[in-house]
């Protein structure tokens, strides 16, 4: 208890409410109201409040205009603790709470009753008295104003500012005091206590705790009150004594504050809601609400009565309280199944009043549970119940059969998954034709929603069919899936393709070509490159009709030497190709030189020739030269990477025409040039 109250001392004085100005004697901490200050005096120590009390405080009002003070009125000129012989106000105290009244009174006037006490022994009683009065003070604004540690003045304007001045007499019998600290309170602020808001609580049977973290509210209330309604409108006070936060030497470091109340009524609601009470002795407002049932005590739990399998397609059952007396004490009973007995349960039916329920829709093993939810939500269960539906129903088929195949021949095979509980596996069949009989192949079942099958690649069948069932618990088979039709991987190639003759004509290369006759062929190509290229490209894809025939290769260019190859392809990518057969196509005449330019130098006396030729394997150019209208004749042969001749046996008035051939390495020739005229 010491130490508690040692706690709540120390935040009381590190409030940031107390007066600015300091002294070895008290402080003074204020709360503002509506045209009202109240002032608590807090004595450091016990030495101090006796000498206050002995001497008397002084407390003077005055009005603080910008920092003047004026008006000054006397608010209390003997603040200290009630008289041993004032018998009015001591009655009046004991009238309310005689123990609290006599505690404060013996502690203020105390016998020579602990004079037998060693010295140590009363320091620790005195200063133990010294601060349960204190936290009395807290308490109860009564008490504080009997202790001459309350003050209430009345006369305020919350329009105004004001500073209190508390001075302490120099003696009992002196006029004089000595200031011992002054207030400066602005009125037009008012306080405010902190809102409770963490109220939370629990009850069992018809016992309710409640609980708050009071140790968040420590700087604003020294205690609380705990108020109880039936119908959350009138709240009682159901503590005589304030509840206080109290810790041992154990618990430095508790926080919550939990209080236990008994609910007289049975299957009544209840609500509960706490005031703080400040260090002025008044209470805050009221907590959040936490609202719980009390309920009649139940005894027993619920009791599966009976379960009966009726035509082994429903399971009847019937249930009450062990107690048949408390059966009708719940709100309501649910009843739960599961396939094993430690397993989940999931609700099937609730009912607030049904005692018997037939489940129409059990599986193949059935364990039964009956919750029964009390008013507060409490749930209570009984022990589980058996019932065995012997299965006759095979299930469903198979569905959504789906089969990828590698070229090794390995067979992946899924399928939707089984709905049914109660499934054991999955037969695997296959057949090579969709007519014929279809054989089981696994000798285990198949447990997940796929599996795998080897096929045999060395046979003349090209397809394979597989079907599934599905069997249970009970190796109740359902019947065969629809069946899914495998190709077998085709890992010959077709027959080669027979590439016949190339041969030039006059603008073009015939390609003579016999396709591939695998009927599983489906797509044919001929490639084509130049001599001198790496790689083949794409040049015909044949349609299927043309199985023999020619082609006319117009895309061609004199002197170039091509070569051509057919290739035939599966549908599983096997690819064939025929040989390759080149052929040079020559015409023994080239395109004529078009791009000539000219030059006339009278200077020099020249006449300057260029030209660009893009063809390839030039031994020579012939220049040809002739006046206007006479024949051309030869004037000079280049060689051919020479573009450029210069004619200096030119005379001034005349007209030259000039023409280029280009010569072939291998004797064809290029046609002979446009002419080009040059007036010189």
């Amino acid at each position: 208890m010491r130490s508690v109250i040692y706690i709540l001392l120390l935040m009381l004085i590190g409030s940031d409410k107390l007066a600015s100005q300091t002294n070895d004697l008290i402080f003074v901490k204020h709360f503002t109201k509506k045209n009202k200050v109240v002032l608590r005096v807090l004595p450091k120590n016990k030495t101090s409040f006796d000498e206050t009390t002995a001497k008397a405080i002084e407390v003077v009002r005055y009005d603080n205009i910008n920092g003047v003070l004026t008006n000054s009125i006397v608010i209390e000129d003997l603040l200290r603790s009630f008289h041993i012989a004032d018998t009015l106000n001591w009655m009046k105290l004991f009238r309310k709470d005689k123990d609290k009244a006599g505690f404060i009174y013996s502690m203020l006037y105390p016998t020579n009753t602990n004079e037998k006490l060693a010295a140590d022994e009363k320091t620790k009683f005195e200063k133990m008295t010294f601060d349960m009065m204190l936290l009395s003070c807290d308490l109860d604004r009564d008490i504080a104003n009997a202790c001459g540690l309350y003050l209430a003045d009345s006369s305020i304007s919350n329009s105004k500012k004001y500073t209190y001045k508390i001075a302490m007499y120099t003696n009992s019998m002196s006029a004089t005091t000595n200031q011992l600290l002054s207030l400066d309170i602005d009125a037009s602020q008012l306080s405010t206590n902190k809102n409770i808001t963490d109220l939370k609580g629990k009850s069992k049977k018809r016992v309710c705790t409640i609980n708050w973290q009071a140790a968040n509210y420590n700087s604003d209330y020294s205690g609380y009150n705990i108020y109880r309604s039936t119908d959350n409108v009138n709240f009682k006070k159901v503590n005589r004594s304030p509840v206080i936060l109290l810790s041992t030497q154990f618990e430095k470091n508790k926080r919550y504050i939990h209080y236990g109340d008994t609910m007289r009524e049975a299957n009544k609601k209840y609500y509960y809601h706490i005031k703080g009470i400040n260090f002025f002795g008044e209470e805050g407002d009221a907590s959040n609400v936490f609202t719980t049932i009390s309920i009649t005590d139940v005894t027993s739990i619920p009791f599966i009565d009976s379960a009966k399998v009726i035509q082994n397609k429903m399971v009847k059952l019937k249930w009450r309280m062990e107690d048949d007396k408390e059966t009708t004490l719940p709100k309501k009973y649910i009843l739960m199944r599961s396939d094993k007995d430690n397993g989940v349960y999931k609700t099937i039916y609730e009912s607030s009043t049904n005692l018997n329920y037939s489940d129409r829709s059990p599986g193949q093993l059935n364990f039964y549970r009956v919750a029964a939810v009390l008013i507060n939500d409490d749930t209570l269960f009984s022990y589980s119940r058996f019932a065995n539906i012997i299965d006759t129903i095979a299930p469903a088929s198979p569905k959504d059969l789906k089969a990828i195949v590698d070229k090794k021949g390995i067979v992946t095979i899924s399928w939707t998954k089984s709905k049914e509980s109660d499934l054991q596996g999955y037969k695997l069949f296959k057949s090579n034709r969709l007519n014929d009989e279809f054989v089981q192949i696994n000798n285990k079942f198949i447990t997940d929603s796929f599996t795998t099958d080897k096929l045999n690649l060395k046979t003349l069948s090209k397809k394979i069919y597989y079907k599934i069932a599905a069997s249970d618990n009970n190796f109740n088979a359902s019947a065969l899936s629809e069946a899914i039709e495998v190709k077998r991987p085709d890992t010959i190639p077709p027959q080669a393709p027979i590439l016949v003759s190339v041969s030039q004509k006059t603008n073009c290369i015939e390609v003579r070509y016999i396709l591939s006759n695998s009927d599983d062929v489906n797509k044919e190509i001929l490639f084509k490159k130049k001599i001198d290229e790496i790689e083949f490209k794409d040049y015909y894809t044949f349609d299927p009709k043309d199985s023999t025939g020619i082609i006319l290769d117009t895309l061609v260019e004199p002197g170039q030497t091509y070569e051509y190859q057919l290739r035939s392809s599966d549908e599983d990518k096997n690819i064939s190709y025929s040989r390759s057969l080149d052929v040079l196509f020559e015409t023994g005449f080239r395109k004529k030189i078009n791009d000539i330019t000219f030059t006339v130098d009278r200077t020099s006396k020249k006449i300057d020739l260029t030209w660009k030729y893009d063809e390839k394997n030039v031994e020579k150019y012939v220049i040809y030269r002739s006046k206007k209208d006479e024949i051309p004749t030869i004037v000079k042969t280049l060689e051919g990477n020479t573009l450029q001749f210069t004619d200096k046996t030119v005379n001034m008035g005349n007209v030259y025409e000039y023409r280029i051939k280009a010569a072939m390495a291998n004797g064809a020739e290029s046609i002979i040039s446009s002419p080009v005229t040059v007036e010189y």
